[in-house]
């Protein structure tokens, strides 16, 4: 089972990737077999090739991406919950979404599930 610092560590990555815009530690955040379901009820995006494409799709819609983080709740069995804003885009085009996601993390430290909570009816403009 992992610590609770690995499981801080593998959430620390992720946010880490995400504000850097860095796609490499992105994908490192995951094991190679890792999960993304982005928002829940859509397909899961399972591999590192699946992955990627993921986050190229994502980033090819907008400018930048940044993830402000009110909360990280770590939990015995590998897991843990992020509470944060997503700010996607800049000035005027850009607008800001409230979500949770839940986090899986293997005893090497890698996620291997995360799934996305949001609505993007409660999207709000950013500024």
């Amino acid at each position: 089972m992992p610590s609770p610092e690995q499981i801080r560590g593998a959430v620390d990555a992720y946010v880490t990737a995400y504000n850097a815009n860095d796609r490499a530690g992105f994908l490192d955040a995951f094991a190679d077999d890792g999960v993304l379901i982005d928002p829940v009820g859509t397909p899961p995006h399972e591999g590192a090739e699946a992955l990627g494409a993921f986050w190229d799709l994502v980033h090819g819609m907008t400018d930048a991406i940044k993830l402000d983080v009110s909360a990280v709740h770590v939990c015995d069995g590998g897991e843990a919950a992020m509470v944060f804003r997503i700010q996607a885009g800049e000035g005027a085009n850009g607008m800001v979404i409230n979500a949770v996601e839940t986090f899986c993390v293997d005893d090497a430290g890698k996620i291997t599930l995360l799934k996305a909570y949001w609505d993007m009816g409660e999207v709000t403009a950013a500024g």
